[in-house]
């Protein structure tokens, strides 16, 4: 069997016949030794694998360390990172640095300390690498992948290997041609980058960061250019800083939020988790707030305005059951995927992409490569037949704990190094109070799940009509944006009827107050729902509504919205 050759020109995939020998051979080579990567070398490697990492960097760690990403704040707990993070904390106890912390919640890491407590786990695992290198080549026989070149800008390197682990946002997937699942459906468009520096304060180091452009659809020279421009340039002014706050470092990479997902044997999306088509084989939980940064919602896919502006859950939480699948590229034998290039898809990857949970991520494919090499099989063999020795492998270090399968949580409330799940309404009686309040958040994503979940369809749905008639003019406009969420169109008498109105707010605030003050305050405005359900659902007769609300042109911000999603609406039809 011939060795296959596979390489990027011009952005197109090429291949041809290679006849050469392998610089070196292992049995798990993990492209790109970042937050997921890192781990998944530790992981395999600990499990008697000869591992050989490749990165471009010349530390482990990735974004995550080197771009000052060290308060992300959520993730499940439970791992193999946290013998990473035992020894992190044994170098902060030699040495003279800061850590960095979120007042009762999760602990995190300086760039120093993370990288060096990395390299020590390496060194006790005899873990290979090669540094300052970047992929450019993939080899595969018989339609398997077996190896690797990498580039250290003089020389090339060549590593055959029985596992090959794309760490590496995606490298690996692109140079052998396989499909992604885009970003958002409007425009392709990703989450945003970010830029951070550390910010010492009150003996704590912090991240403050700014939002800026996103990578999609950009040529590899378009995107060097953006990573160099924006990690030279500064996120904060310098009156933000005193002498209680001082500049302390400034990362080297800008933060990618979101990378392009690959598409693998099985994707789970967020439509998939609203409709109830969740997993039954999850091997960890993910948990974080859904949130992509981008400043025009109106643009997203509509299952992401369902969960942020629909039923405003901005200070909320979900976690999310990933199945082995998920790491498994479609139609790929010999390679597995560690990070957020899983395949989640656009609106998803951003509740998978948390620091702990991408380590959990890196140590499932870590193990599963393992299992590959001491089964002599493929991945899906690993799902298929070996799945309860697999779960058991990763429930030893907490890498999967059922407990970290919560649901909904409430980001105000810390719960023992989680959050405090929340409860939906089951009952009509509980969905009409919740409804009836300024804060229906809970109600109306209980009625936009109700069918995925096996409630009370029925029971809801003739709940909301009957509402529809009500004096309570917040059960009544309430009832119809849930009517809305649901796609059923008896709603859009009273949707026009609020916009035949003012545009009328009302603020919610939490009685719980944790450290991020923008978690606090729920702004419900249900003039900007409506126009947002009334492109939806709305009849050819609606365009003259749609125009006129498109048409403001004051500086009110709740009109602004309104006339953003009017003029996205008019746009599709």
């Amino acid at each position: 069997m011939s060795v296959i050759r596979h390489t990027l020109i011009d952005g197109k995939h090429v291949e041809c016949a290679y006849d050469g020998k392998f610089d070196h051979e292992c049995g798990v080579c993990v492209v790109g030794a970042g937050t997921a990567g890192a781990v998944a070398a530790i992981s395999a490697a600990r499990r008697g694998m000869d591992v050989l990492t490749v990165d471009l960097a010349p530390i482990p760690g990735g974004t995550g360390t080197a771009a000052c990403v060290w308060d992300y704040y959520y993730g499940a707990d439970g791992g193999l990172y946290e013998e990473v993070n035992a020894e992190a904390d044994e170098i902060l106890a030699e040495g003279n640095y800061i850590p960095s912390t979120v007042p009762d919640y999760k602990k995190s890491y300086p760039t120093a300390v993370k990288s060096l407590a990395l390299v020590r786990e390496f060194e006790k695992y005899h873990v290979r690498s090669i540094w300052s290198a970047f992929v450019t080549d993939v080899f595969t026989e018989d339609g398997k992948v077996i190896g690797v070149a990498a580039s250290d800008g003089e020389k090339t390197i060549t590593v055959r290997a029985e596992v090959v682990i794309d760490g590496a946002e995606g490298a690996v997937c692109r140079l052998i041609g396989l499909k992604t699942l885009g970003g958002r459906r409007s425009d392709g468009k990703l989450a945003r980058f970010s830029r951070t520096v550390g910010k010492m304060m009150n003996g704590h180091m912090y991240g403050i960061w700014t939002f800026n452009d996103d990578f999609a659809g950009k040529s590899p020279e378009e995107s060097a250019r953006l990573n160099l421009e924006w990690a030279g340039r500064m996120p904060c002014l310098p009156d933000r800083m005193n002498e209680d706050r001082r500049l302390y470092s400034m990362g080297c990479e800008v933060g990618r939020r979101e990378v392009l997902c690959v598409e693998t044997e099985k994707v789970y999306t967020f439509l998939d988790l609203l409709e109830g088509r969740i997993p039954e084989n999850p091997i960890f939980y993910t948990f974080a707030p859904l949130d992509n940064a981008n400043p025009d919602l109106w643009n997203e896919d509509e299952e992401f305005q369902d969960w942020q502006m629909l039923c405003t859950l901005h200070a909320s939480g979900i976690s999310v059951g990933i199945p082995p699948e998920c790491l498994i590229p479609k139609g790929t034998r010999g390679l597995l995927v560690a990070g957020k290039h899983i395949g989640t898809g656009h609106t998803m990857t951003s509740a998978v992409r948390m620091r702990t949970d991408m380590e959990k991520c890196g140590e499932a494919a870590g193990v599963m490569a393992s299992m590959m090499i001491e089964h002599d099989c493929d991945a899906q063999t690993i799902c298929r037949e070996r799945f309860a020795e697999l779960l058991e492998i990763l429930s030893e270090t907490g890498c999967y704990n059922k407990e970290n399968d919560r649901g909904v949580c409430d980001l105000n409330q810390p719960d023992n190094g989680m959050w405090k799940s929340v409860k939906l309404p089951e009952t009509v009686d509980e969905l009409r109070e919740s409804l009836a309040s300024i804060y229906p958040s809970l109600g109306l994503f209980a009625v936009r799940t109700v069918k995925g979940r096996g409630g009370d369809v029925d029971g809801f749905t003739n709940a909301l009509v009957g509402w529809l008639d009500s004096d309570d003019k917040l059960l009544r406009e309430n009832s119809a944006v849930a009517l809305g969420l649901i796609g059923d169109r008896r709603a859009l008498p009273e949707l026009r009827r609020i916009l035949e109105g003012k545009c009328e707010t009302h603020t919610y605030r939490s009685p719980h107050k944790y450290f991020f003050g923008w978690l606090e305050t729920t702004v419900l405005c249900n003039y900007v729902k409506a126009v947002c359900l009334i492109g939806r659902l709305g009849e050819k007769e609606d365009d003259e509504i749609l125009k006129r609300v498109a048409g403001y042109d004051g500086d009110e911000p709740e009109l602004i919205k309104a006339r953003e999603y009017a003029k996205a609406a008019l746009k599709k039809r």
